[in-house]
């Protein structure tokens, strides 16, 4: 860890009144949530490629445009 970011975990632990030990828990939690979420939507994604649920091109570039104009 770089002294730049325990200072700042020293800073909101002391704002905070919680232990570095808990906050870096919930951050490691938090961490292990987000990768396991992605990884599921990764999964789930490739297996509906698979299927051939995809969306076409042309599709995908009309609805950005669209959402470019408004």
């Amino acid at each position: 860890m770089t002294s730049e970011t325990e200072a700042k975990l020293n800073e909101l632990a002391e704002r905070t009144h919680r232990g570095k030990e808990e906050l870096l828990e919930e951050a490691v939690n938090h961490l292990i949530a987000y990768n396991e979420w992605f990884e599921r939507k990764v999964k789930n994604s490739l297996a509906a490629v698979e299927r051939g649920e995809t969306v076409p091109d042309e599709d995908v570039r009309a609805w950005i445009e669209q959402r470019e104009r408004s």
